[in-house]
């Protein structure tokens, strides 16, 4: 019994229980501080300049449809449910934009997520890890 009450707090202590794993943004730092969300929405918006103009006028007319329903994860399950094909819409759309990694990347920050993150189950961590290995350093 007492190798169990040993081991256990090892066992448990890689999981990430109840609420999930955290999300990758997390896991950007620079001079041990986390990326921000205006840094975040400046890659997002530099992104999605990549689109073409039809592609990018429709998204941010999906994103402002979204804003009026709400930010919340409310929101984004009444588009779900009331508006399918729009949120469809969005999702692909979404799809189009390339990853901010290199943005990131050209701000100073680092991907340093924790061999455990990467490994969760929870997600598709295993796949973001190896995509953001060459940003490690």
């Amino acid at each position: 019994m007492k190798k169990l009450v040993l081991i256990f707090p090892f066992l448990i202590s890689g999981c990430y229980l109840a609420n999930g794993s955290p999300n990758s943004y997390k896991f950007w730092t620079k001079d041990g501080k986390h990326i921000s969300y205006a840094e975040r929405q400046f890659c997002f918006e530099r992104s999605k300049s990549t689109l073409n103009k039809k592609d990018k006028e429709r998204l941010e007319y999906l994103e402002d449809r979204y804003k009026e329903l709400g930010y919340s994860n409310d929101g984004f399950s009444i588009m779900r449910t009331e508006y399918p094909n729009e949120y469809q819409e969005y999702l692909y759309l979404s799809e189009l934009i390339p990853p901010n990694s290199q943005c990131y990347y050209d701000l100073g920050y680092r991907f340093k997520a924790p061999l455990s993150w990467c490994l969760a189950q929870d997600g598709d961590n295993t796949k973001t890890c190896i995509k953001n290995m060459k940003y490690r350093n």
